[in-house]
Protein backbone atom coordinates (compact mmCIF):
# COMPACT_ATOMS: atom_id res chain seq x y z
CA UNK A 1 0.00 0.00 0.00
CA UNK A 2 2.64 2.18 0.70
CA UNK A 3 4.77 1.77 -2.19
CA UNK A 4 1.18 2.61 -4.08
CA UNK A 5 0.96 5.84 -2.37
CA UNK A 6 4.61 6.80 -2.95
CA UNK A 7 4.90 5.68 -6.89
CA UNK A 8 1.43 7.99 -7.16
CA UNK A 9 3.45 10.92 -4.96
CA UNK A 10 6.21 10.30 -7.17
CA UNK A 11 4.15 10.50 -10.36
CA UNK A 12 2.47 13.87 -9.06
CA UNK A 13 5.24 15.81 -8.04
CA UNK A 14 7.13 14.71 -11.58
CA UNK A 15 3.87 16.15 -13.19
CA UNK A 16 4.24 19.08 -11.20
CA UNK A 17 7.64 20.13 -12.58
CA UNK A 18 6.83 19.77 -16.04
CA UNK A 19 5.98 23.13 -17.49
CA UNK A 20 2.26 23.45 -18.74
CA UNK A 21 2.37 24.88 -22.13
CA UNK A 22 -1.28 24.47 -24.33
CA UNK A 23 -0.86 23.08 -27.52
CA UNK A 24 0.26 25.33 -29.96
CA UNK A 25 1.20 28.40 -27.69
CA UNK A 26 4.56 27.94 -27.73
CA UNK A 27 6.89 28.41 -24.97
CA UNK A 28 6.86 30.75 -22.00
CA UNK A 29 9.89 32.80 -23.81
CA UNK A 30 7.39 33.98 -26.42
CA UNK A 31 4.55 34.32 -24.06
CA UNK A 32 7.05 36.93 -22.70
CA UNK A 33 8.18 38.50 -26.13
CA UNK A 34 4.77 39.42 -26.41
CA UNK A 35 3.79 40.45 -22.88
CA UNK A 36 6.88 43.00 -23.76
CA UNK A 37 5.32 43.66 -27.17
CA UNK A 38 2.40 44.91 -25.76
CA UNK A 39 3.91 46.91 -22.96
CA UNK A 40 6.17 48.54 -25.48
CA UNK A 41 3.06 49.36 -27.32
CA UNK A 42 1.26 50.81 -24.40
CA UNK A 43 3.98 52.77 -23.33
CA UNK A 44 4.58 54.50 -26.81
CA UNK A 45 0.83 55.09 -26.99
CA UNK A 46 1.01 56.89 -23.62
CA UNK A 47 4.01 58.74 -24.31
CA UNK A 48 2.16 59.81 -27.37
CA UNK A 49 -0.91 61.32 -25.55
CA UNK A 50 1.00 62.95 -23.23
CA UNK A 51 2.83 64.44 -25.83
CA UNK A 52 -0.53 65.58 -27.33
CA UNK A 53 -2.39 67.13 -23.97
CA UNK A 54 1.43 68.91 -23.32
CA UNK A 55 0.45 70.53 -26.99
CA UNK A 56 -2.76 71.61 -25.96
CA UNK A 57 -2.17 73.07 -22.40
CA UNK A 58 1.49 75.08 -24.05
CA UNK A 59 -0.68 76.23 -27.08
CA UNK A 60 -4.19 77.28 -25.30
CA UNK A 61 -3.43 78.00 -21.39
CA UNK A 62 -7.11 77.78 -20.05
CA UNK A 63 -6.10 80.05 -16.88
CA UNK A 64 -7.49 83.55 -17.23
CA UNK A 65 -9.77 83.20 -20.00
CA UNK A 66 -13.09 83.49 -19.00
CA UNK A 67 -15.35 80.23 -18.49
CA UNK A 68 -18.78 80.96 -20.72
CA UNK A 69 -21.95 81.59 -18.79
CA UNK A 70 -25.26 81.18 -20.49
CA UNK A 71 -29.06 80.74 -20.34
CA UNK A 72 -29.93 76.87 -20.99
CA UNK A 73 -31.49 78.01 -23.84
CA UNK A 74 -28.23 79.06 -25.18
CA UNK A 75 -26.53 76.02 -23.35
CA UNK A 76 -28.43 73.69 -25.69
CA UNK A 77 -27.82 76.08 -28.84
CA UNK A 78 -24.50 75.55 -28.35
CA UNK A 79 -24.34 71.88 -27.13
CA UNK A 80 -26.09 71.06 -30.42
CA UNK A 81 -23.10 72.28 -32.51
CA UNK A 82 -21.38 69.06 -31.44
CA UNK A 83 -20.74 67.09 -33.73
CA UNK A 84 -18.29 63.61 -33.56
CA UNK A 85 -14.91 64.25 -34.33
CA UNK A 86 -14.68 67.28 -32.83
CA UNK A 87 -10.95 68.14 -31.22
CA UNK A 88 -10.54 68.60 -27.30
CA UNK A 89 -9.82 72.32 -27.92
CA UNK A 90 -12.54 72.67 -30.50
CA UNK A 91 -14.57 71.47 -27.92
CA UNK A 92 -13.17 73.84 -25.30
CA UNK A 93 -13.30 76.70 -27.53
CA UNK A 94 -17.39 76.01 -28.06
CA UNK A 95 -18.32 74.85 -24.34
CA UNK A 96 -15.73 76.52 -22.29
CA UNK A 97 -13.96 74.55 -19.44
CA UNK A 98 -15.18 71.72 -17.80
CA UNK A 99 -16.17 71.34 -13.89
CA UNK A 100 -13.98 67.94 -13.84
CA UNK A 101 -11.85 66.01 -16.09
CA UNK A 102 -11.00 62.04 -15.70
CA UNK A 103 -8.92 60.62 -17.96
CA UNK A 104 -8.05 57.43 -19.10
CA UNK A 105 -8.75 55.03 -22.54
CA UNK A 106 -11.69 57.33 -22.75
CA UNK A 107 -11.44 60.86 -21.55
CA UNK A 108 -14.35 62.33 -19.86
CA UNK A 109 -15.10 66.08 -19.64
CA UNK A 110 -18.07 66.59 -17.08
CA UNK A 111 -20.22 69.80 -15.47
CA UNK A 112 -22.17 70.33 -12.41
CA UNK A 113 -25.29 70.56 -14.20
CA UNK A 114 -25.17 66.54 -15.48
CA UNK A 115 -23.69 67.46 -18.91
CA UNK A 116 -20.69 65.55 -20.13
CA UNK A 117 -18.45 64.86 -23.36
CA UNK A 118 -16.36 61.74 -24.37
CA UNK A 119 -13.16 61.82 -26.21
CA UNK A 120 -11.46 58.57 -27.89
CA UNK A 121 -7.80 59.63 -28.80
CA UNK A 122 -8.33 63.46 -28.85
CA UNK A 123 -11.86 63.33 -30.80
CA UNK A 124 -15.06 64.01 -29.39
CA UNK A 125 -16.82 60.52 -29.72
CA UNK A 126 -20.01 61.57 -27.37
CA UNK A 127 -22.09 63.50 -25.57
CA UNK A 128 -24.89 64.37 -23.14
CA UNK A 129 -26.70 67.66 -22.87
CA UNK A 130 -27.31 69.46 -19.62
CA UNK A 131 -30.20 68.59 -17.75
CA UNK A 132 -33.23 70.99 -17.81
Amino acid sequence: MTAILRATLFAALAAASIPAVATGQGTSTDSLRRRIGLLERRTMDLEQRVRELEAVIKSEPSQGRPIQTSTKERDLATWRQLHLGMKMDEVRALLGEPDRVDAGYETYWRWADGAEVAFISGKLSGWSEPRQ
